[in-house]
């Protein structure tokens, strides 16, 4: 596993995507500090809708930029779409998964390597947004609004929380990809699922639906709009969505035709 791993961040190197991806998200985090507005779908719920405004309405600040910069989560899961493509999606687009299947790896080692490879990558650009907010807002000469070590706290949980939260949804798209072996239906629902989850949970009144809203969780964890025992619900959800998709893709692909 930690082979395939190795191998597929070669190719990520080697990728014109995975520049073009880091360009954009930087740029994201560019102009969403510069114009001191938030970009993307604000689904974290009545509480955290009025405690963003609040933020938006105070003096801008370093630490107002990162804040609402969380917001702009559901944009960046556009674009981390094409880190799916580029990790997984290649090997059905390009025709090479019997090779990878065939070399030695077992079928949980190879879907845990891939999330674990999705993972890193999300995690890692999602620092870059944040960090591009930071250096943005001290750029353009803003205030800090909280001390070095305070901003370095809320970094790495936004970051953490954030990145992981995405990374969730895209481990929907894993199993949907290994069912259908097609990109457009993962692609598709990876985009419309924070939306959709909103939505459906809007018309039908299904409050418990909520927790599935793994965007907002990250959203929702950097204003600290939760309460605990709703984090552990969140979370709860959360990693056992990302276990049911890695062992169910496990399951799936070791009963088909490669």
């Amino acid at each position: 596993m930690i082979n395939q791993i190795k191998a597929d961040f070669y190719r990520q190197r080697r990728s014109i995507g995975m520049l073009i991806l880091l360009i954009a998200t930087v740029a994201l985090g560019i102009v969403a500090t510069w114009r001191k507005t938030t970009i993307g779908i604000t689904i974290g719920g009545e509480e955290y809708a009025h405690k963003l405004l609040a933020i938006e309405r105070q003096g801008w600040t370093v630490r107002t930029g990162l804040q609402a910069g969380s917001a702009s989560a559901t944009s960046l899961i556009y674009f981390y779409i094409a880190v799916f493509v580029i990790v997984i999606g290649a090997e059905y687009s390009q025709h090479t998964l019997k090779n990878t299947l065939t070399s030695g790896i077992s079928r949980i080692q190879f879907i845990l390597g891939k999330y674990m490879t999705i993972l890193i990558d999300i995690v890692l650009l999602t620092l870059c947004y944040f960090i591009t907010i930071l250096i943005t807002g001290l750029a353009l000469g803003r205030n800090p609004g909280a001390s070095w070590a305070i901003l370095g706290n809320d970094l790495a949980i936004m970051t953490l929380s954030v990145g992981f939260c995405i990374s969730v949804i895209i481990s929907l798209g894993i199993i949907l990809l290994i069912i259908t072996k097609s990109l457009v239906i993962p692609a598709v629902v990876i985009v419309i699922w924070p939306m959709l989850i909103g939505i459906v949970e809007f018309t039908a009144k299904w409050k418990w639906l909520k927790y599935f809203d793994f965007v907002g969780f990250g959203e929702q964890i950097v204003l600290n709009t939760l309460t605990a025992d709703q984090v552990w619900i969140y979370a709860g959800v959360s990693v056992g969505v990302v276990l049911v998709a890695i062992f169910g893709s496990a399951l799936i692909i070791s009963k088909q035709e490669i």
